[in-house]
C-alpha cells in the first residue's frame, strides 16, 4: 500500500470510520454520497466481518460563541435527517447487514476512552509553546477567525481521530471479530494539525496491527494518505 493512491484489497476484519461533519451532510456527505462509499468499499473487503461507524462530530460545533440552544437546535435536526435517510437506504436495498452499522456522536468517544483528556492537553500545551502547530491550525481554519473556540474545534477532532486510529476506544460491534484494522475515510486531505502532531509523535503511538494507524482515506479523490509519507 502507497500513499497516494487506492486501496486495493483490505484484509481481516474491521471497522470503516466515517466522521460526518454537520456542514456536509447535505453536501460531500450525503446520505446518498455515504451509501455510495459503502458500495466502493464493499469491494475491497476480503471478508464480511466488518462493521461501519458513522460518527457525527456534532459536539464539536459547540465550541462557538452563539447560544448553546440554537447550536443543539440546528445540529440536532440536521444529523437526525442525515441519519433516518441512511438508515432508510439501507433497510430498504437490503445490501448489508443493518444492526452493523452504528450511529455514534463524537462524544462517544469523550466518554469512552480514558485519553482523550490528556491528549487534548498535550495539543493545548503544544499549540502554546509551538509557532509551527499554529500556523498549520490556521491552515486548517481556513477562513476562520484564530481563537480558542476555533482552535479547540481543531484540537479536539484530531484527539478524536487519533484514539479511534490506534484502538483507544471500543467501539460497538455486530460483525466485528478481531478488530484487525480501522480506516478513516473523509471527503478531503488529512488535517495539517494531524500530520503535524503525528510526524513530531506528540500522541501515543501505540498500535502495531492497524495498517491505517497512520493515515487517512480521502474519499474525494479515492486515495489513501500515510502520514509517514506525506510531505507538510
Amino acid at each position: 500500500m502507497k500513499s497516494g493512491f487506492d486501496i486495493s484489497i483490505i484484509k481481516g476484519d474491521g471497522y470503516l470510520i466515517m466522521p460526518l461533519s454537520v456542514g456536509r451532510l447535505n453536501l460531500g456527505q450525503s446520505p446518498t454520497i455515504c451509501y455510495k462509499m459503502l458500495d466502493l468499499f464493499n469491494k475491497k473487503l476480503q471478508t464480511f466481518s466488518n462493521d461501519v461507524i458513522f460518527l457525527y462530530t456534532n459536539g464539536i460545533y459547540f465550541n462557538t460563541t452563539e447560544p448553546a440552544y440554537i447550536t443543539r437546535e440546528r445540529t440536532n435536526k440536521i444529523i437526525l435527517s442525515h441519519s433516518a435517510a441512511l438508515r432508510k437506504m439501507i433497510d430498504k436495498k437490503k445490501q448489508y447487514v443493518p444492526n452493523a452499522f452504528h450511529f455514534l456522536p463524537i462524544d462517544y468517544v469523550l466518554l469512552n476512552s480514558k485519553y482523550f483528556e490528556p491528549f487534548f492537553k498535550k495539543l493545548k500545551d503544544l499549540e502554546k509553546k509551538d509557532k509551527q502547530f499554529r500556523k498549520y491550525i490556521q491552515k486548517d481554519m481556513g477562513e476562520r477567525k484564530y481563537d480558542e473556540a476555533n482552535v479547540n474545534f481543531i484540537l479536539e477532532e484530531v484527539a478524536i481521530v487519533h484514539i479511534l486510529r490506534q484502538k483507544l476506544v471500543e467501539l460497538p460491534r455486530t460483525l466485528v471479530k478481531n478488530d484487525v484494522w480501522r480506516l478513516v475515510v473523509y471527503p478531503g486531505p488529512p488535517m495539517y494539525a494531524d500530520l503535524y502532531q503525528w510526524k513530531k509523535k506528540i500522541l501515543l503511538q501505540d498500535d502495531k496491527d492497524n495498517p491505517f494507524n497512520s493515515g487517512q482515506y480521502d474519499a474525494e479523490q479515492q486515495k489513501m494518505f500515510l502520514f509517514d509519507e506525506v510531505e507538510l
